[in-house]
Protein backbone atom coordinates (compact mmCIF):
# COMPACT_ATOMS: atom_id res chain seq x y z
CA UNK A 1 0.00 0.00 0.00
CA UNK A 2 1.13 3.28 -1.22
CA UNK A 3 1.88 5.74 1.84
CA UNK A 4 -0.11 9.23 2.20
CA UNK A 5 1.33 12.43 0.46
CA UNK A 6 1.36 14.82 3.62
CA UNK A 7 1.27 18.50 3.88
CA UNK A 8 2.26 19.98 7.15
CA UNK A 9 1.14 23.57 7.68
CA UNK A 10 2.68 24.97 11.26
CA UNK A 11 4.40 28.71 12.20
CA UNK A 12 6.47 26.47 14.82
CA UNK A 13 9.00 25.54 12.25
CA UNK A 14 11.15 23.04 14.60
CA UNK A 15 8.39 21.11 15.35
CA UNK A 16 7.42 20.80 11.73
CA UNK A 17 11.02 20.10 10.46
CA UNK A 18 11.11 17.30 12.87
CA UNK A 19 7.67 15.71 12.44
CA UNK A 20 8.34 16.06 8.51
CA UNK A 21 11.87 14.13 8.81
CA UNK A 22 10.28 11.96 11.06
CA UNK A 23 7.38 10.77 8.61
CA UNK A 24 10.14 10.73 5.83
CA UNK A 25 12.17 8.16 7.32
CA UNK A 26 9.05 6.02 7.44
CA UNK A 27 8.41 6.60 3.69
CA UNK A 28 5.80 9.59 3.69
CA UNK A 29 6.16 12.05 1.41
CA UNK A 30 6.16 15.32 2.89
CA UNK A 31 5.78 18.72 2.13
CA UNK A 32 5.73 21.83 5.31
CA UNK A 33 4.21 25.06 4.60
CA UNK A 34 4.69 27.57 7.54
CA UNK A 35 1.87 29.53 7.64
CA UNK A 36 -1.58 29.24 6.11
CA UNK A 37 -1.57 30.89 3.27
CA UNK A 38 1.74 29.18 2.57
CA UNK A 39 -0.17 25.88 3.27
CA UNK A 40 -2.53 26.84 0.58
CA UNK A 41 -0.77 27.56 -1.89
CA UNK A 42 0.63 24.29 -1.79
CA UNK A 43 -2.18 22.99 -2.57
CA UNK A 44 -3.35 25.14 -5.35
CA UNK A 45 0.06 23.32 -7.29
CA UNK A 46 -0.03 19.76 -5.82
CA UNK A 47 -2.48 17.01 -4.47
CA UNK A 48 -2.03 15.72 -0.84
CA UNK A 49 -4.21 12.84 0.70
CA UNK A 50 -3.98 14.48 4.57
CA UNK A 51 -3.23 18.03 6.02
CA UNK A 52 -2.45 18.48 9.35
CA UNK A 53 -2.98 21.64 10.36
CA UNK A 54 -2.51 23.51 13.00
CA UNK A 55 -4.91 26.08 14.36
CA UNK A 56 -3.03 29.00 15.71
CA UNK A 57 -1.12 30.45 13.43
CA UNK A 58 -0.27 34.43 11.75
CA UNK A 59 -2.15 35.54 8.78
CA UNK A 60 -4.79 32.87 8.17
CA UNK A 61 -5.98 31.15 10.79
CA UNK A 62 -6.29 27.35 10.76
CA UNK A 63 -10.23 27.10 10.98
CA UNK A 64 -10.02 29.62 8.01
CA UNK A 65 -7.05 27.16 5.99
CA UNK A 66 -9.35 24.51 6.97
CA UNK A 67 -12.45 26.08 5.57
CA UNK A 68 -10.88 27.03 2.28
CA UNK A 69 -9.49 23.53 1.85
CA UNK A 70 -12.87 21.87 1.82
CA UNK A 71 -14.47 24.91 -0.17
CA UNK A 72 -11.73 24.78 -2.79
CA UNK A 73 -11.77 21.64 -4.51
CA UNK A 74 -9.90 19.43 -2.14
CA UNK A 75 -12.14 17.99 -0.52
CA UNK A 76 -10.69 14.73 -0.87
CA UNK A 77 -7.82 15.38 0.91
CA UNK A 78 -8.48 14.84 4.67
CA UNK A 79 -7.27 17.43 7.49
CA UNK A 80 -5.86 16.40 10.72
CA UNK A 81 -6.10 19.30 13.48
CA UNK A 82 -2.58 19.61 15.66
CA UNK A 83 -2.86 22.29 18.08
CA UNK A 84 -1.22 23.06 21.20
CA UNK A 85 -4.47 25.25 22.38
CA UNK A 86 -7.61 22.93 22.23
CA UNK A 87 -10.26 23.99 23.39
CA UNK A 88 -14.33 21.74 22.91
CA UNK A 89 -15.61 25.07 20.88
CA UNK A 90 -12.32 24.65 18.51
CA UNK A 91 -12.60 21.02 18.35
CA UNK A 92 -16.22 20.79 17.59
CA UNK A 93 -16.11 23.70 14.83
CA UNK A 94 -13.40 21.36 12.92
CA UNK A 95 -15.32 18.80 13.05
CA UNK A 96 -18.36 20.20 12.08
CA UNK A 97 -15.95 22.09 8.95
CA UNK A 98 -15.03 18.47 7.79
CA UNK A 99 -11.62 18.14 9.97
CA UNK A 100 -11.06 14.14 10.12
CA UNK A 101 -9.71 14.54 13.79
CA UNK A 102 -8.64 17.41 16.40
CA UNK A 103 -5.54 16.36 18.31
CA UNK A 104 -3.76 18.10 20.77
CA UNK A 105 0.21 18.69 20.92
CA UNK A 106 2.49 17.15 22.06
CA UNK A 107 1.80 13.85 20.39
CA UNK A 108 4.24 10.82 19.68
CA UNK A 109 5.02 10.14 16.04
CA UNK A 110 3.25 6.65 16.08
CA UNK A 111 0.22 8.15 17.47
CA UNK A 112 0.46 10.77 14.81
CA UNK A 113 1.15 8.09 12.11
CA UNK A 114 -1.78 6.42 12.96
CA UNK A 115 -4.06 9.38 12.99
CA UNK A 116 -2.78 10.08 9.33
CA UNK A 117 -3.01 6.02 8.42
CA UNK A 118 -6.83 5.94 9.68
CA UNK A 119 -8.01 9.47 7.42
CA UNK A 120 -5.97 7.77 4.62
CA UNK A 121 -8.13 5.06 4.82
CA UNK A 122 -11.38 6.78 5.28
CA UNK A 123 -9.97 9.02 2.49
CA UNK A 124 -9.57 5.71 0.34
CA UNK A 125 -12.58 4.30 1.21
CA UNK A 126 -15.00 7.56 0.17
CA UNK A 127 -13.14 7.69 -3.35
CA UNK A 128 -13.80 4.29 -4.31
Amino acid sequence: MKTPRVLLIDDEVAFIKNIAALLQLKGYEVQTAGNGKEGLECMQNNAFDIVVLDLIMPGIPGMDVLKKIKENGHSSSEVIILTGHASVDSGLEGLREGAFDYITKPIKIRDLEDRILEADERRRLRTQ
